[in-house]
C-alpha cells in the first residue's frame, strides 16, 4: 500500500467522522447533552414538514410615493424660503422662516393622485419663483402653471422606481428584524407588491410577536413641540371652530414651558390639546384631527400620544383599553433628526425605577443635528415620535450634546415593558420599512400534520433505501454491499451538510435527496458493470478494477455535471419550495461524486491490494 492510498483513507474517515459530529446534535435523544452544547448545528425542518405559519403583507406603496412627495415639498419649502431671504440656507428650515413663508405661499398636497402637489402663491406674478429647473432637478414635472397656482407631480419613471425600490428595501428590513430575532428556517419571497413570509413553529404567541414587529413601520422622529403657536385658538369656546369639536372629545389646556431666559429661568406659556378615553375615543380624535388638516397652519402637525398623568408608582400597574387617555399635540412639520441617523439601539433599565427603556445612539451627522436641536431650543419640549404616534415629550433642560437620547415605554409593568423595549430596540436597529405593511391572509400548518408528514416521508425513505440496497446485495454480492456502504454515508453527508449550511429540509428537499440515492446507486451500477467486462475480457481483478474505475468515471462525471448545471438554475431562478430541491440535488451530486466514486475505490483498493482479496463478486 503506497502513501496516497493512507492520505485518501485518513480523507475518507475524516469527512465522515466530521459528518457524524454535525449531523449527532439533531438526534436529540441519542446526542449526549455536551454534544448539544459544544455543536452548534442542527437539521432544520420547513414549513411543510414541522408546520408553522405562512403570513403575507401588502407594500402599501401609494404611501411609499407620497412620503417621497412630502420631502420634495420640504426641500421646495426651502428653497423658497432662500430665494425669498428669509432663510440663510444653513440649518434646517426655522419656524419663524416657515412662518414667513407662509406669508407669501402655500402647499396644498393632492388627495386624488399621491404624486402631485400644488403651490398657491398670494401674488400670481411670484409664482415664476417656482422654475422649471428647481422641480426638474427633484425628479418632478411641470403638470400646469395658471395664474397663482403651480401644480407639478413626480415623474413617472421617479414613481415607478420608488415602486420597485419599497418591495426590494422592505424585504431586507424584515429580513434584518427576522434575523435580529434570531428566527431560524424563514422563507421570505415577494409576488409583485406582496411579501409572504413562511416561519416554522407552533406557538401562537411566538408568530403574534413576529407579527407585530413585522409590521410596525418604525418611522423615528424628533419633532419640536409647538406649545406656543396659536393653532388650536380657533376651536376654543366661542371661537369660529368650536361647534366642529364631536361629543367624546374635549380641548383642554396646560402650563407648559416653551423656552428659557437669559438667566436660565423657563418661560411658561398655555398650550391648547385634544383629549379623549377608550380605544373609540382613540379612533375618534384620529378621524377628527384628520378632518382638520386644512384649518391647522401647513407649518404644523397635529399628532396624538398617550396621556398618563399617574405617579411613577400608579404606572406599575397597567391601565386596561377603556382606561388609557389619549391626547394631541402640536409639533413642527419637519423633523430635525430621524431614525436613519440611529447608529445603535439597546435595551436597558433605569436603576432609580427599574424600568426598561430604549437607549439611542446617533451616527455622526445625526448626533450633531441633534446637539443643535437642544442647544437652540433649550425649556422646549420635543416629542419623541414612533409611527406617528407620540411616544413622549420631555423638556430639554440643557443641550444634549453626547450623541444619545432615550425613548421610555409608557405604563405597564415590567415584563411588557420590557417586551416593548426589545422590539423598539430590534426595528430601529433594523431601520424604518419603507411603506407601511397591509396585513393579508395568515395560514396556519399545523404541528399534528407536520409529524405525519415527517412519519411518513421516514417510512417511504425508508422502505426505498431498503429496497435499493437489497437488489444491490442481492445482484451485486459483495460489490453491492461495498455500494450499500457508499449510499449510507452518502446520505449521512447530505444530511450533515444540510445542517452545517443551516438550510432548511422540505418536503422537495426529501424529494432531491431520494434522487440524489438514486443516482448514488446508478453510479455504482455503471462502475461495477464496467468492472464485469473488463474480468470478462481476461483481465486480472486488480486490473480490471483500475480499468473499470478509469473508463466508468468519464459517464459518471457528464451526468453528474449536467444535473448540477440544471440544480444551479433551478436554485438561481427557483423559489420556495423548488430552491429548496435544488439545493438538495447539487449537495447530493456533489456527495455522490464523493462517495460512488472516491469512497468505494478506497474500499476496493484495501480489500484487492491490503487484504490480498483474489476475487470478488460483481454479480
Amino acid at each position: 500500500m503506497n502513501r496516497s492510498f493512507y492520505v485518501r483513507l485518513a480523507t475518507m474517515l475524516l469527512v465522515a467522522m466530521a459528518g457524524w459530529v454535525i449531523l449527532w446534535p439533531s438526534f436529540t435523544k441519542i446526542a449526549p447533552a455536551w454534544v448539544v452544547a459544544r455543536v452548534p448545528y442542527r437539521m432544520n425542518l420547513g414549513l411543510d414538514i414541522r408546520g408553522g405559519a405562512r403570513l403575507s403583507y401588502e407594500v402599501q406603496i401609494g404611501a411609499a410615493i407620497a412620503s417621497r412627495r412630502d420631502r420634495t415639498i420640504e426641500g421646495l419649502r426651502e428653497q423658497l424660503a432662500i430665494d425669498y431671504g428669509f432663510h440663510s440656507g444653513t440649518g434646517r428650515l426655522t419656524e419663524e422662516a416657515s412662518q414667513r413663508l407662509g406669508t407669501k405661499l402655500q402647499f396644498r398636497r393632492s388627495e386624488i393622485d399621491n404624486r402631485e402637489f400644488s403651490v398657491i402663491f398670494r401674488n400670481a406674478a411670484e409664482n415664476t419663483r417656482l422654475t422649471n429647473e428647481m422641480l426638474t432637478q427633484r425628479d418632478l414635472r411641470l403638470v400646469s402653471r395658471v395664474g397663482d397656482r403651480v401644480v407639478a407631480a413626480l415623474k413617472q419613471e421617479e414613481a415607478e422606481r420608488i415602486e420597485r425600490e419599497s418591495v426590494e428595501e422592505a424585504v431586507r428590513r424584515i429580513e434584518q428584524r427576522i434575523d435580529a430575532l434570531a428566527v431560524r428556517e424563514t422563507s421570505i419571497t415577494t409576488r409583485g407588491e406582496t411579501i409572504v413570509i413562511e416561519i416554522p413553529g407552533s406557538n401562537q404567541q411566538y408568530f403574534d410577536e413576529i407579527r407585530d414587529i413585522i409590521r410596525k413601520t418604525a418611522r423615528l422622529e424628533f419633532r419640536m413641540c409647538a406649545d406656543s403657536a396659536t393653532a388650536l385658538e380657533r376651536f376654543r369656546g366661542g371661537g369660529e371652530l368650536a361647534g366642529r369639536v364631536p361629543a367624546g372629545i374635549t380641548l383642554e389646556s396646560e402650563q407648559v414651558s416653551v423656552g428659557q431666559r437669559g438667566d436660565g429661568s423657563s418661560i411658561s406659556g398655555t398650550a391648547l390639546f385634544f383629549r379623549a378615553q377608550g380605544p373609540q375615543g382613540r379612533r375618534d380624535l384620529e378621524r377628527f384631527i384628520h378632518s382638520i388638516r386644512s384649518d391647522i397652519p401647513e407649518t404644523y402637525d397635529l399628532l396624538i400620544g398617550e396621556d398618563d398623568r399617574r405617579t411613577r408608582r400608579q404606572q406599575q400597574v397597567e391601565l386596561t383599553a377603556e382606561q388609557k387617555f389619549w391626547r394631541s399635540y402640536t409639533v413642527e412639520h419637519v423633523a430635525h433628526v430621524t431614525g436613519d441617523q440611529i447608529q445603535a439601539a439597546e435595551v436597558q433599565v433605569r436603576q432609580d425605577t427599574n424600568q426598561p427603556y430604549t437607549s439611542l445612539t446617533f451616527k455622526t451627522d445625526g448626533s450633531r443635528a441633534f446637539a443643535q436641536i437642544t442647544t437652540d431650543n433649550v425649556g422646549r419640549r420635543f416629542a419623541i415620535v414612533l409611527d406617528d404616534l407620540v411616544k413622549s415629550a420631555p423638556v430639554i433642560n440643557e443641550p444634549i450634546r453626547n450623541g444619545s437620547a432615550s425613548i421610555t415605554l409608557g405604563s405597564g409593568d415590567f415584563r411588557n415593558q420590557m417586551r416593548e423595549a426589545n422590539e423598539l430596540s430590534v426595528v430601529l436597529r433594523a431601520g424604518a420599512l419603507p411603506a407601511p405593511l397591509a396585513e393579508g391572509a395568515m395560514d396556519f400548518i399545523g404541528p399534528t400534520l407536520g409529524q405525519d408528514i415527517i412519519r411518513r416521508s421516514i417510512t417511504a425513505a425508508a422502505i426505498a433505501v431498503g429496497l435499493v440496497m437489497l437488489f444491490m446485495a442481492v445482484w451485486y454480492g459483495s460489490a453491492g454491499w461495498v455500494a450499500n456502504g457508499a449510499v449510507l454515508l452518502n446520505i449521512l453527508l447530505q444530511l450533515a451538510a444540510i445542517a452545517f449550511l443551516g438550510a432548511t429540509i422540505t418536503l422537495p428537499g426529501l424529494a432531491g435527496l431520494a434522487l440524489t440515492v438514486g443516482m448514488a446507486v446508478d453510479s455504482n451500477v455503471l462502475i461495477n458493470e464496467r468492472i464485469k467486462e473488463e474480468q470478462r475480457s481476461g483481465k486480472t481483478l486488480r486490473a480490471a478494477l483500475d480499468a473499470g474505475y478509469q473508463h466508468a468515471f468519464t459517464a459518471i462525471f457528464d451526468g453528474h455535471v449536467t444535473s448540477f448545471i440544471s440544480g444551479v438554475v433551478l436554485m438561481q431562478y427557483g423559489t420556495g419550495p423548488i430552491k429548496g430541491f435544488a439545493v438538495m440535488l447539487l449537495i447530493g451530486i456533489v456527495a455522490n461524486l464523493f462517495t460512488g466514486v472516491f469512497c468505494t475505490r478506497i474500499v476496493f483498493d484495501w480489500l484487492v491490494r491490503g487484504l490480498k482479496v483474489k476475487s470478488l463478486s460483481f454479480g
